[in-house]
């Protein structure tokens, strides 16, 4: 166990639950079940956030990193299905896409605020990095992503992992939470820990009131996927420390640090 808030017995329990979700919800997808383009775009979506959401619980629970990764790289199918689905929207429709494939700037999607799909992003691309996923699927998914030349955080980050020809953003999709995190990038080699100890610490108390999970620990009555608790671990900030080179030993150790997917040590 990773994350000791719920009991071994919860996340077992849970990882059955969102493997058959994904799964019957898939199955009902490509059954044709949901009729019209918008809502099987809403679909799409949600079987891509249980994706993600799936990866982090496994960490959650203890699972060796090669199981992380494997359903790690099955996020990708997701989000490309996904655009696929978005692709089919009539014409006159296709401005609705944007509020789930763009990270920020855009009206919340299905009730959910926007900054939610660029935490899950990140969080993604961290989880593709901490387990050594190969480059051609990391060229893919930022590929996927897209938002070059949008969000300075975003590209620095796509930047370091590969994508070395982007335009490059001078401003933050989210700035009152993500500068530090961005300043740990640019900044100084001895300043950066720092930088990242901070972004750690105020984390999670700044989504408070955007983050869908936010609180989820201590919902006993799951109405929606996003009520399911997954495991709180700042995983924007081992990216970041991974990419800028940054010791585990610098950092100060924090519940909500990943310590596990930290590659300096």
């Amino acid at each position: 166990m990773r994350d000791t808030r719920k009991t071994p017995d919860y996340f077992d329990e849970f990882l059955l639950d969102i493997e058959q979700g994904i799964t019957e919800t898939q199955d009902a997808l490509d059954a044709g079940n949901f009729t019209s383009p918008s809502e099987r775009v809403d679909v799409a979506q949600r079987i891509y956030q249980l994706a993600i959401m799936r990866a982090v619980a496994h960490y959650s629970r203890g699972a060796h990193l090669s199981t992380v990764k494997q359903h790690t790289l099955a996020i990708l199918d997701y989000r490309k299905q996904l655009s696929a689905y978005c692709d089919q929207l009539p014409a006159a429709h296709q401005i609705y896409r944007n509020a789930f494939e763009k990270l920020g700037g855009q009206i919340d999607a299905v009730g959910s605020p926007n900054i939610n799909r660029y935490v899950y992003t990140l969080w993604w691309l961290s989880l593709l990095q901490a387990t050594g996923a190969e480059q051609t699927h990391i060229n893919q998914a930022l590929d996927i992503i897209g938002e070059q030349g949008k969000d300075a955080l975003l590209d620095a980050i796509a930047n370091a992992l590969g994508d070395n020809t982007r335009d490059m953003a001078n401003s933050l999709y989210y700035p009152e939470l993500y500068q530090p995190l961005y300043q740990a990038v640019t900044a100084a080699p001895e300043l950066k820990p720092e930088l990242i100890n901070q972004f750690v610490t105020t984390w999670y108390d700044q989504l408070e009131d955007l983050a869908d999970w936010h609180d989820s620990h201590a919902c006993d009555c799951e109405f929606e996927y996003t009520d399911y608790y997954t495991g709180y671990w700042c995983l924007e900030a081992a990216l970041v420390a991974n990419i800028t080179g940054v010791h585990a030993g610098a950092l100060t150790k924090h519940a909500m640090l990943p310590i596990d997917l930290l590659q300096h040590t």
